[in-house]
């Protein structure tokens, strides 16, 4: 998983929002494409070559990309077609800009559903969030890597491990969006040490914390998961790859 943007509610003085690359030797899927994310896709992969769009939620920190995608592969790219995994809520803000099923192949997701892409095995969870929000487990070759978008205290990851029959994921990448002292159940995030004790709680290997907003030091975030994970931490940074 390569990190496109990982600001957390609005974007840093030079930074990204919510943006994953996720690949397999035979498989590249975009994952979130908040602002200024296709910017440094374009870094990475040409475009033509991602095989899927996955958006987990409507928030424009996760989505808001999508009408300039389409811009840019109808008319200046020549694409024909995009394969576009997200839920309801997603395409309804992005066709207020207009009918986007000329390229969007859109296939709309929930709460349990599976799908296929290239050899990659995509399984979602609804989390704990305003509106609805899904969490992604990617499986591949025997490896998975889990990204739980955005959710409060109301969900975790053994939704999608341990209660539907899964191994322990590799790899987490999640939201930790607050510290100790900014932490409240009454925000409908979680703070970098719920994550990392959740993350333990399912026995994952290896932890991102990531989603952290401007204004909090991501260094205040990876020694809270540092002192709670068990295993290997780090804190997103764009443009960082991460193995499962």
């Amino acid at each position: 998983m390569t990190v496109l943007g990982c600001s957390g509610s609005y974007a840093a003085a030079g930074e990204s929002c919510s943006g994953y690359l996720v690949r397999s030797e035979a498989t590249t899927l975009w994952v979130d494409c908040g602002p200024g994310t296709f910017a440094n896709l374009q870094s990475h992969v040409p475009l033509e070559t991602v095989d899927a769009l996955l958006v987990s939620h409507h928030h424009p920190d996760h989505c808001a990309e999508l009408p300039v995608i389409y811009n840019a592969a109808k008319w200046y790219m020549g694409l024909e077609s995009m394969r576009v995994l997200a839920t309801e809520g997603v395409r309804e803000v992005t066709e207020v800009y207009g009918d986007s099923s000329d390229l969007f192949g859109w296939e709309m997701v929930k709460d349990s559903s599976e799908a296929r892409i290239g050899d990659i095995d995509v399984l979602f969870s609804r989390t704990d969030h305003p509106v609805e929000t899904l969490a992604m487990r990617f499986e591949c070759d025997g490896k998975s890597i889990v990204y739980t978008s955005d959710t409060g205290r109301g969900w975790a990851l053994s939704a999608l491990s341990r209660d539907v029959g899964r191994p322990s994921p590799d790899l987490v990448v999640g939201e930790g969006t607050l510290l100790h002292a900014t932490d409240s159940p009454e925000i409908p995030h979680v703070s970098a040490a719920w994550l990392a004790a959740d993350a333990n709680d399912v026995g994952a290997r290896q932890l991102v914390v990531t989603h952290v907003p401007p204004g909090s030091d991501p260094q205040d975030h990876l020694a809270e998961a540092g002192e709670v994970f068990d295993g290997d931490v780090a804190v997103a940074r764009t443009g960082a790859t991460f193995w499962a």
